[in-house]
Order: structure tokens, then C-alpha cells, then sequence
């Protein structure tokens, strides 16, 4: 599989385009969360978020074919962290390493605009195991980040804590881009 992974500027992308990555991203979040959050909370982005990450110049999307198969944030952390987040690979194209080109993209941007660490945040709950969240804990090992620290996710974010079917954390990973 051709993956080309692209960082659009704001006429680089058309609102098709951004609704079709706001849909993606709340499908497969909405899948592998399910469990973490109550039914009636709302996606994890929105057409305006994307279009605004866009126009900020913080979005990574992956394509093949011409077709927009996944994407990922980027940011910057502070002077020496950088992050990424919202990561994310069309169901149908799973297996095919659109997420590990997105990450390397996101490495790559980090180390060529001088940051030091790269840092990323994942969700889990906090009393049981989530399949999805296991195995990303193994595959972000696997690629070099190590868990940092660990936050209640009450402490993080205590204004949304209704959202929230179970408790859950919030654990920073971070791997050195030097």
C-alpha cells in the first residue's frame, strides 16, 4: 500500500474533505471507546475543530489512492514537547501501517522544527482493561514511548466528568526525538 501523508494548509482542503475526517475520527473513537463514555456524550471533534486544526497547520492526513484513509494532530507542547493525538485509521485499511506513517510524519515534523520530546496522551479506564487501549499500550511501546505519568482524568478535566460511563485516566507517554 502507497501511503502519502500530507500537511494541508487551509486551501488545501475542501469541506467535504473535513467532514469526511470528522465522521472518521468520531467512528473510530466512538468504537473504541464505547465503553469509557455515556451513550448520549457527543463525538470526539467536529467539522469547525478539524477545519481549525487545519488552518493552524496541525493536522497530518494520510491517503491512498487519492483516498483520505487517516490523520493525526499535531502540536506543540512547549519548548521542548511537542505532541500528537487524535490518531486514526480508516477501519477498513487497519494492518496496513497508515497509523505507524502517521506517527513517523509526526516524529519528523517534531525533529525538524526542534523539539525535543514527542508526547501523546491515552485514555483508559481506570478499573478494568479496554481491548483497544491494551493494544495500543503495547504498540506505542513497541515504537518507543514510555509512559510518563498517569492523571485522574477528574484532574485533567473535571468539567466533563458527566460524560464519563467509567472512571478513566489520562497517561502522558513520551519518547525522545534526539
Amino acid at each position: 500500500m502507497n501511503i502519502t501523508i500530507k500537511h494541508p494548509g487551509k486551501n488545501d482542503i475542501n469541506d467535504n474533505d473535513i467532514s469526511y475526517i470528522a465522521e472518521l475520527v468520531n467512528r473510530v473513537y466512538g468504537e473504541a471507546e464505547a465503553d469509557l463514555w455515556k451513550p448520549t456524550t457527543q463525538g470526539r471533534t467536529n467539522p469547525a475543530d478539524i477545519r481549525k486544526n487545519i488552518e493552524n497547520g496541525q493536522m497530518l492526513i494520510a491517503e491512498t489512492g487519492g483516498k483520505i484513509v487517516g490523520v493525526c494532530k499535531i502540536a506543540k507542547r512547549d519548548r521542548d514537547t511537542c505532541e500528537f493525538g487524535m490518531l486514526t485509521a480508516d477501519p477498513q485499511q487497519r494492518g496496513k501501517g497508515i497509523g505507524r506513517e502517521l506517527v513517523k510524519a509526526a516524529e519528523n515534523w517534531g525533529r525538524q522544527s526542534g523539539f525535543k520530546k514527542m508526547r501523546l496522551e491515552l485514555l483508559t479506564p481506570r478499573h478494568w482493561k479496554n481491548e483497544s487501549k491494551e493494544f495500543l499500550k503495547v504498540w506505542y511501546t513497541r515504537i518507543g514511548y514510555k509512559p510518563a505519568y498517569t492523571v485522574p482524568f477528574e484532574e485533567e478535566a473535571p468539567h466533563r466528568m458527566d460524560e464519563f460511563a467509567t472512571d478513566c485516566d489520562f497517561t502522558v507517554w513520551l519518547k525522545d526525538l534526539l
